[in-house]
């Protein structure tokens, strides 16, 4: 398909930038409220891996069926059902602690973009999640006879994650997670916020500089601090590579997933990743991709190339071609001439909704230090839980391991304090005064 470059068109390239895959925000999503839902996301999850498609839905259809059923096991009936009516279906909801009943939810396109991050990393995979919940026999009734309402969907069709590191944590974390329905059922919206979170700032971390874009993502460091910790700049790691690093990366996000639409066009592949241009081009193509970064500056209105790198190999051009399109939203190209086509203005907003609709919940503001990443207990302890797993407890070094593995990651003095929580809750086990000799029990 690399072929199709040969005589590919400015047309073809286009002059706006779009994302089509593996990032869900736009500059339309800048503003302060959240764009999209969990229980609608939560929703589309079970229908996903339960293969399921709910049908038209009728709410007062379905609650007569409900309330017929429960007459067969009722004597007192007039003043009982009337009672029961009031219970599980005032104000036309369905008013039942199962999360099967967030597939009524009508999801918005936004939580649809944002459910493709999760569609993504379970992929095609049997993944064994359970959504049942303990109930009484008249919930079973309501929950037997949703379950009617649904037809077999079995169209499993899905793009592989944009992190392969990260989906295989999120589907084993996802089965462990539902091994206690209680906590399952409590925790299941906090552990799609913070996956959300982990997705969208190790994407924005593997693509910048260029030399990670064309690379095989792995975790980066990201750091953290509890919830009431002081920050301080003379804490290297949390003000180098905590949220003002993530922050200024992020702005690449768009330029270069917008940039991986058009190729995923013209190779005609929408599973495509940057990361496997290097694959697909070699250095005979170097001219191929030469015309083709000509007639891509051209089409964003952006003057002649004059390369910012010399260009001896692939690779080269390629990191030329990322530059270029991260060029185009700066409102002085790279020889200092205002840009003819004004993007610096969407990319801010595209910019902005990265800090209002995935980091805002992890964020605060420290004054002096800036906005640093923050995790409080509740969030950390479901961490904690999901990164013991099934091995009920584990040494505090390998427990920290596993929080990197995961994109997460704190610095000694945290880590110190990360100790003193686990000793409150409980949940910590001395062998010795060796820090090697400290263990750290699941709560769950």
């Amino acid at each position: 398909m690399k072929n199709n470059f040969k005589d590919i068109s400015i047309k073809t390239i286009g002059e706006k930038n779009l994302i089509k895959h593996f990032y869900p925000f736009t500059r339309e999503d800048y503003v302060p409220n959240k764009q999209y839902s969990f229980n609608e996301i939560i929703g589309l999850l079970i229908a996903y891996i339960n293969s399921e498609q709910l049908k038209v839905f009728d709410f007062q259809l379905f609650k007569e069926k409900c309330i017929n059923s429960f007459s067969a096991y009722i004597d007192d009936e007039e003043e009982t059902i009337n009672l029961l009516e009031n219970l599980y279906f005032k104000e036309e909801k369905i008013n039942l602690d199962s999360l099967l009943i967030k597939q009524i939810f009508l999801p918005s396109t936004k939580s649809k973009k944002v459910f493709e991050i999760f569609k993504d990393m379970i992929n095609t995979k049997k993944i064994n999640v359970d959504f049942e919940s303990n109930s009484n026999f008249l919930e079973q009734i309501i929950t037997n006879q949703f379950k009617k309402e649904f037809k077999s969907d079995n169209l499993k069709t899905s793009n592989t994650s944009y992190l392969p590191f990260l989906e295989k944590f999120f589907r084993k974390d996802l089965e462990f997670l539902n091994t206690n329905k209680h906590y399952f059922s409590k925790n299941l919206e906090s552990f799609l916020e913070l996956y959300l979170f982990i997705y969208c700032s190790q994407l924005a971390l593997n693509l910048q500089p260029v030399e990670n874009a064309l690379s095989v993502p792995s975790s980066q460091e990201l750091y953290f601090i509890l919830n009431y910790e002081t920050a301080s700049n003379e804490r290297k790691k949390v003000s180098e590579f905590g949220y003002k690093k993530l922050y200024d990366k992020a702005k690449y996000i768009f330029p270069y997933m917008s940039l991986l639409s058009i190729f995923s066009k013209v190779l005609k592949n929408d599973n495509l990743k940057l990361y496997e241009l290097e694959d697909i081009f070699n250095n005979d193509d170097i001219e191929l991709m030469r015309n083709f970064h000509i007639k891509f500056r051209e089409a964003k209105k952006l003057p002649s190339n004059e390369s910012l790198l010399p260009e001896t190999n692939i690779k080269e051009v390629l990191t030329n071609i990322f530059n270029s399109t991260f060029e185009q939203f700066l409102e002085y190209n790279f020889q200092g001439k205002k840009n003819i086509v004004e993007r610096k203005g969407p990319l801010n907003k595209v910019h902005k909704a990265f800090e209002t609709q995935i980091a805002a919940p992890f964020l605060v503001n420290r004054k002096r230090a800036g906005k640093v990443l923050v995790m409080d207990q509740d969030r950390l302890i479901l961490l904690t839980n999901i990164a013991i797993g099934e091995k009920k407890k584990v040494r505090f070094q390998e427990l920290l391991t596993e929080f990197n593995n995961r994109g997460i990651y704190f610095d000694i003095k945290s880590q110190v304090e990360l100790i003193n929580v686990f000793e409150k809750v409980g949940n910590i086990e001395r062998k010795s005064d060796s820090g090697d000799a400290v263990y750290v029990k699941t709560t769950i």
